[in-house]
């Protein structure tokens, strides 16, 4: 009955797991298998060795499951999910011992360091197999109450089968009550959550009027060299030839308080996706195109795009979202993102004139005021307008003004921030000073403007034909209404990239070098080619097969040339029928000293070592040994047959 009890628990917990992980048809495929076996349960008496094959195939089961993952680009870690397919794993493990004649397995097949010191014992794996299949289906990131009240019944059935001989109605009851319980809790818990979602997202939408949360910290005002990183961030492939850097951008910024940027309001917009590309604008798509290498760290990133995308092809991503400030926000990504944007001409960038964007922080009105009317820009804004504005402001930044990455401690001034020093006093700083004051400057003068973030796309890779953006390469600039129409606007000097690089390391070389060789790796590993990924998983297969068979021929029986000892097997069994009849059946999981030990106090001690010795030793049996052996089965039988007779 236990027994019975113990199959259709694991048999539970095989579908639970295939429905959790959402492949309930391997659940099954893998009960079938397992009522298969227990129909041919205690047919064979294969060698210890043989057991240790077996869980070397399992180990290469696991091995292949994450050499799938690991090949699939679209899976940015390939740990988790080989997790959750375990009890594929170790389902020949349980299958060999309900054949074997034990219905047991040796510890050692699962820890390595017993194999040679061979002091390792016999044990029923049904138990451990139930907990890995609660283990692997918990695996996942969206366990919900069905979860958890699953595993609770599941184990609590375990509890009640592993002590099924005590007093099972109590013990029954008390389960029942605790599920009872358990299930209320988690109802509980399940409808909190929910109201503080609500709470949550009713709250995120009232400040979302405000500010969305989303900010850009400058270095305005920090004190000695501004040293930006020389990693290579991406790589872009263009058919086009560069006669002057592309702004690659990454989003914009409204509100500026305290030499911070923030993001305006904003709901997220999710891009559709419509025969295998994501349209980011209603238009007509543009007419050029590149290629990027984006490396990933994480599981959602920010897209680097130029201006005036319409549409991106070839990204592999569970979803693509625009959020704040333009930004597209890629979520699901491998480590090495290969996308293509298409998009059209100039840098133009297209977006609702909001309130914020004429706002001018209180800290830096006089400031902007002064150096606005020292330059006649009042006048010339009213005259000629916004266009000859931005002509005129860039060539005082280009005339009168310097980039400067080292900035040294502020002199006592008049000027109370820095960029009120910058603007009146030193005249000298770096490319977050300059877009931040042109920003400002614009709105003063009622011109829209906006904070803009990305990247100078200029160094030119020969070796791989294709354009590095470093980290040094980041960039900001402004972004202003001219004409009705967005355009960018860098008042940046020209000269700042070369300033850059002269301060680069030097074994910046070095550093490229194996920047390079990574590069082409994940290019390989990660490439876009379904041939070639289609090559390795039939690659895979053949070896998994090759290997599996070779593990399996290895599988082998006990030898039938093992003494005197082995021909009493039929009576050993006839032995264990007829205890069990006498209501002394040997438990589950119990060996056979201990199983002889609790019949008669130990007076049956002396059998159970010379089953051992038996069992691990066959050949090695002395006459002696033998003869004892076969006087005590007669003992035994007599033992027996005694028990019947009793009342």
């Amino acid at each position: 009955m236990k027994q019975l009890l113990t199959l259709l628990l694991l048999l539970a917990s095989l579908l639970f797991w295939g429905w959790q992980i959402d492949v309930w048809w391997l659940g099954v495929v893998l009960g079938i298998l397992l009522v298969a076996a227990w129909f041919k349960r205690g047919k064979y008496d294969f060698e210890t060795t043989s057991f240790y094959h077996i869980a070397h195939l399992s180990a290469l089961i696991v091995a292949i499951v994450f050499a799938l993952y690991w090949l699939d680009d679209r899976a940015s870690q390939a740990i988790l999910p080989t997790v959750r397919l375990l009890p594929l794993a170790l389902i020949p493990l349980l299958l060999f011992q309900y054949l074997h004649k034990t219905s047991l397995i040796p510890s050692s097949a699962l820890l390595f360091f017993q194999r040679k010191e061979s002091t390792g014992t016999w044990f029923d794996m049904s138990s451990l197999f139930v907990l890995i299949c609660l283990f692997s289906a918990g695996a996942l990131l969206h366990q919900d109450l069905t979860y958890f009240t699953g595993v609770s019944a599941l184990l609590l059935a375990l509890l009640l089968i592993q002590q099924w001989h005590q007093q099972a109605k109590l013990s029954l009851l008390l389960i029942s009550m605790f599920l009872l319980a358990e299930v209320l809790g988690l109802a509980v818990i399940d409808g909190t959550q929910y109201v503080q979602q609500r709470l949550e997202a009713r709250v995120n939408t009232w400040l979302l009027a405000y500010n969305d949360g989303n900010k850009a910290s400058t270095s305005m005002g920090e004190v000695g060299r501004l040293k930006l990183s020389d990693e290579i961030i991406f790589r872009v492939e263009t058919k086009q030839s560069l006669d002057h850097p592309l702004l690659l951008l990454e989003g914009t910024y409204q509100r500026y308080m305290g030499q911070t940027w923030f993001g305006g309001a904003w709901q997220d917009k999710t891009i559709p996706w419509i025969d295998d590309v994501w349209v980011l604008r209603n238009e007509e798509v543009g007419k050029q195109s590149m290629r990027l290498y984006q490396s990933s760290e994480h599981d959602r990133q920010t897209l680097i795009l130029p201006p005036l995308t319409t549409h991106i092809k070839g990204l592999d991503v569970e979803s693509l979202k625009q959020t704040q400030g333009g930004r597209f926000e890629a979520r699901g990504l491998p480590p090495l993102i290969v996308y293509e944007a298409w998009y059209g001409q100039g840098y133009a960038w297209s977006g609702e004139v909001k309130r914020s964007d004429l706002d001018v922080s209180s800290h830096e009105v006089a400031a902007i005021a002064q150096f606005a009317k020292s330059h006649d820009l009042y006048q010339i804004n009213y005259e000629q307008g916004a266009a000859k504005v931005v002509e005129v402001l860039h060539q005082i930044f280009l005339r009168d003004f310097m980039y400067n990455t080292w900035l040294q401690a502020p002199p006592s001034s008049n000027a109370q921030t820095p960029l009120s020093r910058f603007l009146l006093e030193t005249k000298q700083g770096h490319c977050e000073y300059f877009a931040t004051a042109t920003v400002l400057i614009l709105r003063e003068l009622g011109i829209p403007a906006r904070y803009a973030l990305g990247y100078s796309m200029s160094e030119w890779d020969a070796n791989h034909e294709m354009y590095v953006v470093r980290g040094r390469d980041a960039h900001a600039w402004a972004v202003a209404l001219v004409d009705e129409q967005w355009v960018a606007v860098d008042n940046t000097p020209p000269n700042w990239f070369a300033l850059e690089d002269s301060h680069q390391s030097q074994f910046q070389g070095v550093w490229d070098w194996f920047a390079n060789v990574t590069f082409s790796f994940k290019k390989w590993r990660y490439g876009d080619s379904e041939i070639e990924k289609a090559w390795w998983y039939g690659l895979l297969l053949i070896l998994f097969i090759f290997l599996a068979v070779r593990v399996l021929s290895r599988v082998k029986m006990q030898s039938s040339d093992a003494g005197d000892c082995v021909k009493n097997d039929e009576a050993w069994l006839k032995l264990e029928k007829a205890l069990a009849d006498a209501g002394l059946e040997r438990q589950q999981g119990e060996t056979v000293r201990q199983w002889l030990q609790r019949i008669e106090d130990g007076k049956w001690s002396l059998l159970g070592k010379l089953y051992d010795i038996r069992y691990y030793a066959d050949r090695y049996f002395t006459k002696q040994q033998q003869q004892v052996w076969n006087n005590t089965l007669q003992e035994i039988h007599d033992f027996c047959n005694e028990i019947k007779t009793r009342p």
